[in-house]
């Protein structure tokens, strides 16, 4: 069964088995030129010989049969040696997948096919999405803040003068081929009482990389080769940018990690500098994509430090894909207390500076009230849905269970992947209209507005 595998259709390896057995015909031909062809029908006349030693008399049935075996045994000796050909070349370079090579090279195929998505943010909850991501696309983009000036990030910021890597960091791990050893690794914080202690260990590699090559993506690059990573990681800006928030009494907070503890409700968020240069392939990424997501993620200190970026906010403005926007399950002391979900998705439209978002989708799912009274003690709340005043956005609502069970009230990887796959696929301009209708009906949706 498992050599059947290999002619399972997508593989290309049929076409290559065909072009393999055309050539050892011509080969064969070529051979039998060169020697003179008159000993086939030498070894044709023996062949007859045999047959009738054996029958008592000619039989050309008999024969056809002969030729059609040694035909078919002539073509599973070529697949048998190929396959075996390719299992002992790869088992070299990939030892620990060659026996489900078959199923590996369908899957990255498919994988390398999907729709190009460009992920917006920052902070736990972009990494966690992106854990799903990347088992439905290789076509995958994380464009991450850089903004983080608070623990181990801030620290070497402030140290090195580079920008901060803990983001960057969080998102190269989640998008790592297998997760593991080097996931611990980089996930490693130095204990002890001197330098290092509080300091993680792929900042650290991160930040060295920067200093080493002279260029974040070209660390980012190196990095990405290390882990393995599917996709690419992208910072939205190479300059140090420092989050500043003006609340509505008209204090100024600065800093991202100081923002929340300031308590206040913010008015708008800002950089300095006040214009921050864009990386380049950040804002190629999103004009190229088929689906841009923004989120999940603390609303003014992940997602917001992006749309600050002028070129970015533009890109996205312009781009002709969809704007997804996954909004978080909970509120979060500091930044969006009482905020539902218009509230969110109007915050967002002020700062990238047009009505973007096309979908947003939102947990309906429901949370453990043990979990939820955890979650009120820290001042969080679940989100309210409010479908009317998302209407009035000109978004589309899509609600659907998103949390986890296991962890409290969160974000589930697999259940926030296929509910937005499901929502990117549907869109794709390949799809028929029955296809979408069918995507769209499944969530209750009407067909988007753009």
């Amino acid at each position: 069964m498992r050599f059947f595998k290999w002619l399972h259709p997508g593989l290309h390896i049929k076409r290559w088995l065909f072009l393999f057995g055309l050539g050892m015909m011509c080969t064969s031909f070529g051979i039998v030129l060169t020697f003179n062809y008159q000993w086939i029908g030498q070894v044709e006349e023996w062949t007859f010989r045999l047959l009738y030693e054996a029958t008592g008399h000619y039989n050309y049935t008999v024969l056809a049969s002969l030729g059609i075996v040694i035909l078919l045994a002539g073509i599973l000796i070529m697949g048998w040696s190929t396959r075996r050909l390719i299992r002992t070349m790869l088992g070299v370079i990939m030892p620990n997948e060659s026996e489900n090579l078959s199923e590996l090279i369908l899957s990255n195929m498919k994988l390398s096919k999907g729709p190009k998505v460009v992920v917006i943010g920052g902070g736990t909850g972009l990494s966690v999405m992106l854990r799903g991501l990347k088992t439905k696309t290789y076509n995958l983009t994380a464009v991450v803040t850089v903004a983080d000036d608070g623990g181990s990030s801030g620290r070497i910021r402030q140290d090195l003068d580079i920008i901060a890597p803990g983001d960057l960091r969080n998102c190269l791990v989640a998008l790592a081929d297998k997760e593991g050893l080097m996931e611990k690794l980089f996930a490693h914080r130095f204990g002890g009482s001197g330098n290092l202690s509080g300091h993680s260990f792929g900042n650290l590699f991160i930040a060295a990389l920067i200093e080493v090559l002279g260029d974040v993506e070209g660390a980012m690059d190196a990095t990405s080769k290390v882990l393995k990573v599917r996709g690419k990681v992208i910072p939205s800006s190479a300059d140090k940018i420092l989050l500043n928030a003006e609340m509505v009494d008209g204090t100024i907070v600065q800093g991202e990690s100081q923002i929340p503890k300031a308590h206040g409700k913010i008015k708008r968020v800002f950089t300095t500098p006040e214009h921050p240069r864009a990386v380049q392939s950040a804002v190629d990424a999103i004009r190229d994509a088929d689906a841009i997501v923004l989120g999940p993620g603390s609303l003014y200190t992940s997602i917001m430090p992006n749309l600050c970026i002028p070129d970015i906010a533009a890109a996205v403005r312009d781009s002709k894909a969809k704007k997804i926007y996954i909004c978080n399950v909970m509120t979060q002391p500091g930044e969006t207390d009482g905020y539902s979900v218009a509230d969110h998705v109007k915050a967002i439209e002020r700062q990238a500076g047009a009505p973007v978002i096309d979908f947003v989708m939102a947990n309906n799912g429901n949370v453990d009230p043990a979990i939820l009274q955890k979650y009120a003690a820290a001042g969080q709340y679940p989100v309210q849905i409010d479908k009317k005043e998302i209407h009035k956005t000109g978004a589309t609502l899509i609600q659907a269970d998103l949390v986890n069970r296991e962890t409290g009230a969160t974000h589930d990887t697999n259940k926030l992947a296929d509910v937005l796959f499901d929502l990117i696929n549907a869109l794709r301009t390949d799809l028929s209209p029955e296809l979408l209708h069918y995507y769209l009906k499944r969530y209750n949706l009407k067909h988007p507005r753009r």
